[in-house]
């Protein structure tokens, strides 16, 4: 695969992804163009929903070309021509990749969050019985687990996806 085909995929995925498909974006920070209105340079991680629209392109740029990001390649901020170099640098790293998602699969989840929220909720209802504070407790709290499970099965099922797809290139 080409350089330029890759770019081309990559824009594509990219105006598949976005809020705003097929309008103008800037090519130096174009992942903060995933959301409407844009966000300012490099800022996009900083709102929860950013967060989840950039993982979910990345994500969808994995499933696409079968590679696998380090960590830390996730948490540098792309231009197309970057992103397309990073991309064309993974494919070539067969193995590299197979040990990331390896390592991936190995990791235990782990709901320690989730269990001192409903610690914290269970205490309340206990101390104050049924009252206005245990109840908005329960329904913030209740949005916060969601949200938490919501990403940890979205990134199992990516996971599962993606093994999927680079074993039957193999």
């Amino acid at each position: 695969m080409t350089e330029i085909e890759i770019k081309g995929k990559i824009v594509d995925l990219f105006n598949e992804k976005r809020e705003s498909p097929n309008t103008n974006f800037n090519e130096s920070h174009f992942l903060d163009f995933l959301k409407s209105p844009s966000y300012k340079k490099h800022t996009i991680k900083n709102s929860f929903k950013g967060a989840r629209q950039y993982y979910r392109f990345m994500d969808a740029v994995e499933l696409e070309f079968g590679i696998c990001f380090r960590l830390s390649d996730l948490d540098h901020y792309y231009s197309v021509d970057s992103l397309t170099k990073k991309v064309l640098q993974r494919i070539k790293k067969g193995r590299g990749n197979l040990m990331i998602l390896k390592q991936r699969n190995a990791e235990k989840e782990q709901y320690w969050i989730e269990a001192v929220l409903i610690t914290i909720l269970v205490t309340t209802y206990f101390w104050l019985k049924i009252h206005w504070f245990p109840i908005l407790l329960t329904i913030l709290f209740g949005i916060a687990i969601w949200w938490i499970l919501s990403s940890k099965v979205n990134n199992k099922l990516h996971n599962k996806q993606l093994t999927l797809k680079i074993l039957k290139e193999k």
